[in-house]
């Protein structure tokens, strides 16, 4: 992200919030409450609302037809925490991530990553019985964070401190979210908005409340990463998506400039159709790539059970091969604990998956047991 200095010139009489000033004469934005007072422009926004939601439409029609659409849902959240993550800095591979969730060891990044994953399964499960709400929120991160520097990302809590984006002083930053005191109020109203039943379409409405928390900035660390978390976590619970397979992170990752620019324009400018209609591009696009990987994914399934069936093959080698849909990597020790056999029973199978082209040699893992990746559904997946 570029740098610049966060000054009052730059937002005028259509800025979403107001300046106040913090320690050091420094300037902090207060967001408005939800939803905004400026009306969009509903007739520039008609098409790409649309077409986003007839993608999220087609998306969930195809999640419903798949079999185990669970196969799918665990490696796209693999690949949703790997991008997501990737904005934030930290840098890991979906095959890294994939052997740290096997058992190899991992590195920092690739247990943050692994963070991310369990956190949106957590709160997945929990929006099933519950509305979002901050305590939730709270959970989440704390799962997000654990295991990191605990004064530094306080996990699961609140930031009672002055926060900035961009680097410098505090007065030289490029945003500077609102006062920690402002928080409790400024979440609650933004929980309200996401709860009520109105009129905005949800598409639109999981935008704005985006912007919205983007701009709180609520927490320490990882604000970026609980924000787009939100985006499963909307739909879910307003059963939009029966299986949670969108995710927009690649985009976003792919736009990140641009991103960026979206977010402080509206705090600057008012610059919310700019914004939905970018984030609606996103939504549509990243639906439709899910749609596609879906099919290819499930086709793979299919083609990989017909390949170990037979008069003289092993029923373990398909218990192998749904495993492999779940986490694509195996090692000796997890075939023995998946399939309940021997060493020398389950290297059999893993050799016969070779044989079958299904599992290939990891070049990666030097230390620890030998792992075989899927690569084909890894390829699928990246």
């Amino acid at each position: 992200m570029e740098n610049y200095s966060m000054r009052a010139e730059d937002f005028g009489s259509r800025a979403t919030g107001t300046l106040v000033v913090v320690e050091n004469g420094a300037l902090a934005f207060n967001p408005n409450r939800l939803p905004p007072s400026k009306a969009l422009d509903a007739a520039r926004l008609l098409g790409p609302l649309s077409e986003a939601t007839t993608a999220v439409g087609r998306l969930d029609g195809t999640s419903r037809q798949i079999e185990h659409p669970e196969f799918l849902f665990r490696n796209y959240l693999r690949r949703e925490a790997v991008l997501s993550s990737a904005i934030e800095g930290t840098q890991t591979t979906i095959a890294g991530l994939v052997l740290f969730d096997a058992g190899a060891r991992g590195d920092r990044d690739a247990r943050e990553v692994s963070n991310y994953v369990e956190a949106l399964t957590l709160g997945l499960e929990a929006v099933k019985q519950r509305k979002i709400t901050r305590n939730l929120l709270n959970q989440l991160h704390q799962k997000l964070m654990e295991g990191t520097d605990i004064a530094r990302t306080t996990p699961g809590v609140i930031r009672n401190c002055t926060v900035q984006l961009g680097a410098g002083s505090l007065r030289d930053a490029r945003f500077v979210p609102p006062p920690y005191t402002a928080l409790p109020d400024l979440l609650d109203d933004l929980i309200t908005y996401l709860d009520a039943e109105d009129e905005t379409p949800p598409l639109i409405k999981l935008a704005i409340a985006h912007y919205q928390f983007e701009t709180i900035h609520p927490y320490r660390d990882g604000n970026g990463r609980i924000g787009r978390l939100l985006f499963m976590l909307y739909l879910a619970r307003k059963n939009i998506l029966l299986t949670p397979m969108l995710y927009v992170s690649v985009y976003l990752e792919h736009y990140k400039q641009q991103y960026y620019d979206h977010l402080l324009s509206i705090s600057q400018r008012g610059t919310w159709d700019d914004w939905i209609e970018f984030f609606l591009i996103g939504i549509a696009q990243q639906a439709n790539d899910a749609v596609e990987r879906a099919k290819k994914i499930a086709a793979l399934r299919t083609d990989y059970r017909k390949r170990v069936m037979g008069p003289k093959r092993s029923a373990n080698l398909g218990i192998l091969v749904d495993d492999l849909f779940s986490i694509p990597a195996i090692s000796v020790p997890t075939a023995m604990r998946v399939l309940g056999v021997t060493y020398p029973a389950a290297r059999k199978n893993i050799n016969t998956l070779c044989e079958l082209g299904i599992l290939g040699k990891s070049s990666g893992n030097t230390t620890g047991p030998q792992f075989w990746f899927a690569y084909e559904i890894l390829s699928l997946i990246s």
